[in-house]
């Protein structure tokens, strides 16, 4: 091995762990993506850390992107985390952040092929969008669902949301919190904003490249029950 490939590919390995941004597309720590990307020695060694440490790295459009494998506890974040992080109480309200967070996603991507060239999201577009999912999931909950347990999670989701009005009479503009739909999607949306996976203007949300990177390769890798039952969920919008 050689020492300043492996020197170089600790550099990466720094600058991705520590949140810094390495992105030929995006002007910032180009050398580093170079060096990943041409060294084949240099991106093998990063790769190994990563695997090491239950990480997973992406490469989308000429950048490099690393989160937290799953059930990983030391580089994660567990429920009490991001309740804590998100300024929420019950573990109900984050399993219905989980569920709004799967519907911005399904906003951009239906799966890792078919990319809606959405440019951007407002808050309203997904408050509608949960709506409506939640309403034709519980419609055909008996259908889809493989045991008692699955039906009373997403019977405990669509009740959690239906408790919110959509706004509270003394809202002025979109404010983040838990007292209205509205006021809900906008506090998913800051925590979404603090990971770098959003930017904002104008009350309009646009994704980055780091959303970009990990979306797509979720669907490509992920995946999991959640999906499915989406997927099957807006199959049989298709064939009614």
């Amino acid at each position: 091995m050689d020492g300043r490939n492996l020197e170089k590919a600790m550099e990466i390995f720094g600058a991705l762990i520590t949140g810094n941004e390495v992105s030929l597309e995006a002007g910032k720590n180009t050398a580093l993506y170079e060096a990943y990307n041409q060294n084949a020695e240099v991106a093998e060694i990063v790769d190994r850390m990563v695997k090491q440490l239950n990480l997973k790295l992406y490469e989308y459009n000429y950048g490099l992107y690393l989160t937290a494998g799953t059930g990983n506890k030391v580089f994660g974040y567990s429920n009490d985390e991001l309740k804590r992080l998100m300024g929420l109480r019950w573990n109900r309200e984050l399993y219905l952040a989980y569920f709004v967070i799967y519907n911005i996603m399904l906003h951009f991507y239906n799966d890792s092929a078919t990319y809606t060239f959405a440019e951007y999201v407002r808050v309203a577009e997904i408050v509608t969008a949960v709506d409506m999912m939640l309403s034709n999931m519980i419609d055909r909950t008996r259908l889809i669902v493989k045991n008692e347990q699955e039906e009373e999670s997403f019977e405990l989701l669509a009740m959690t949301w239906d408790e919110l009005p959509v706004t509270v009479n003394e809202e002025t503009g979109t404010r983040a919190g838990r007292g209205s739909r509205t006021s809900f999607v906008k506090l998913v949306f800051n925590f979404l904003l603090a990971q770098n996976l959003f930017v904002e203007s104008g009350e309009r949300y646009y994704p980055t490249g780091r959303f970009h990177g990990l979306i797509k390769c979720y669907f490509e890798e992920e995946r999991g029950r959640l999906y499915e039952i989406l997927r099957e969920v807006k199959r049989d919008e298709l064939e009614e």
